[in-house]
Formats: C-alpha cells, sequence, structure tokens
C-alpha cells in the first residue's frame, strides 16, 4: 500500500513539472521542485526537474551548482560503505570489508577518502586471516596476495586517474620488487600521464588514451590467465 502511494505521488510530481515546463512555466516548476525536495532532499527527479528549470532558463551555473549538491549527496551516501566494510573488518569478515571499500572507491576515485580506503585495503592485505579468504586465481591453486591492490590499479586506469593508479603500482614494487606485471602497467601509465600532460592533449585524445589503456589491461590479463592454465 505505501508503495502504490509513492508511486502515485512522484506521478502526480513529474506530471505537474512536465505540464509546467511544456507552457515554459520555468519558475512554477523550479518552485515544485525546490517544495519537493524540503522533504525529500535525495529525491532524484525533483533535482533533475530543478536542473532542466535553471537550464531552460539559461542558467547553467545554478545547473551546475545542481549536480554539484547530487555529488556530494552520493558522496555522503556512499561512506555508509566505508562504516559497513569497518565492521566487517572489525567483525573478521575481510573478503566483504575488501568489497565494500572497493565500491567506495568506484563511486568517489577523486574523493579525498580514497586514499585512506586503499590503506585500509591495503593493510587487509598483510594481515594473515585474509590470505585465507581470498580465491585462488591460477591452475596452481596459489592465492595471490596483490591481487586487490593490482586491481585497483586497473580500476583507476580504466577510469583515467593515472597518478593514483601510479601511486599504486609503486607501493606493489616497493613490496615486489620482481613483480614484472606491476613494473609494465607503472611504465605504461608514466608514458599516459606524458601524453596527458602535452599541451596538445584534448578530450578526445584523453578518452582515447584511456580506451587503448583498457585494452592493454584485458590482454595483460589474458595472457597472465593463459600463462596460469598451461602451468
Amino acid at each position: 500500500m505505501e508503495k502504490n502511494k509513492l508511486d502515485d505521488d512522484i506521478f502526480l510530481f513529474l506530471s505537474e513539472a512536465k505540464v509546467l515546463l511544456q507552457q515554459n512555466k520555468y519558475l512554477e516548476a523550479l518552485v515544485l521542485a525546490q517544495n519537493r525536495l524540503r522533504q525529500l532532499p535525495c529525491d532524484i527527479d525533483a533535482h533533475v526537474i530543478t536542473a532542466h528549470a535553471f537550464i531552460a532558463m539559461k542558467n547553467t551555473e545554478e545547473s551546475e551548482n545542481i549536480l554539484k549538491k547530487v555529488e556530494d549527496i552520493i558522496t555522503d551516501l556512499s561512506s555508509c560503505y566505508i562504516r559497513v566494510g569497518d565492521i566487517y573488518r572489525e567483525k573478521g569478515f575481510f573478503h566483504n570489508a575488501v568489497n565494500c571499500y572497493k565500491k567506495y572507491i568506484s563511486l568517489n576515485p577523486g574523493s579525498e577518502k580514497t586514499k585512506e580506503v586503499v590503506d585500509k585495503i591495503v593493510l587487509l592485505e598483510q594481515e594473515e586471516p585474509m590470505l585465507a579468504e581470498i580465491e585462488e586465481t591460477d591452475g596452481a591453486g596459489k592465492s595471490e596476495p596483490e591481487f586487490y591492490t593490482i586491481t585497483l590499479a586497473d580500476l583507476y586506469i580504466r577510469q583515467g586517474h593515472f597518478a593514483m593508479a601510479a601511486e599504486i603500482l609503486e607501493k606493489i614494487i616497493k613490496n615486489e620488487p620482481d613483480n614484472e606485471i606491476a613494473k609494465s602497467k607503472l611504465d605504461t601509465v608514466n608514458t599516459a600521464m606524458a601524453m596527458q600532460a602535452s599541451a596538445k592533449a584534448d578530450a578526445a585524445q584523453a578518452n582515447f588514451l584511456i580506451d587503448i589503456m583498457t585494452r592493454w589491461l584485458e590482454n595483460i590479463t589474458k595472457v597472465k590467465n593463459n600463462g596460469s592454465a598451461t602451468k
């Protein structure tokens, strides 16, 4: 019953807002959306209508502010993953904790807390109980303690955060000087950062670079898996 009432409420709001926007009554649509946000600060539909009204009034600065507010909401809500991850870690569920931390990072790659979360994952890798929970990743049944750190580096590369990926890879190499995969990735990441810093680099080149890096990562993974399967 509650769900049906909520669905009806959303439908009525969107219908009224749509009519106002179609009639070019942007201020009225804005007031409608803002009144809803006073009651439901996290309502996505209301944020979209608010941004739509500002854009229609050619006030792109305010529409950007709306997006910034939504970004802040996402950051605040996703901090739940850190807190639940900490609880998992406290209770000894290390694998679950890492999954929570990784989820937070995927949602907030540029957050100030990201480095702190990465450090938590690195510390978890160094704790003996976690080794028993890491899935076996090769044909010989050997687990890889560095798996999650490598995965984080790959995640950052795919999202274009090369400097953060380089920092993680440097930590791996410091702890494992013979890790050739980490060395190869770091060389490529450094090349990518040099290209990105070029005065000629633009958005199209950056996207192309990320695409090339992603394909390279996939090829590295395939080679690694094939090598393990033949052992």
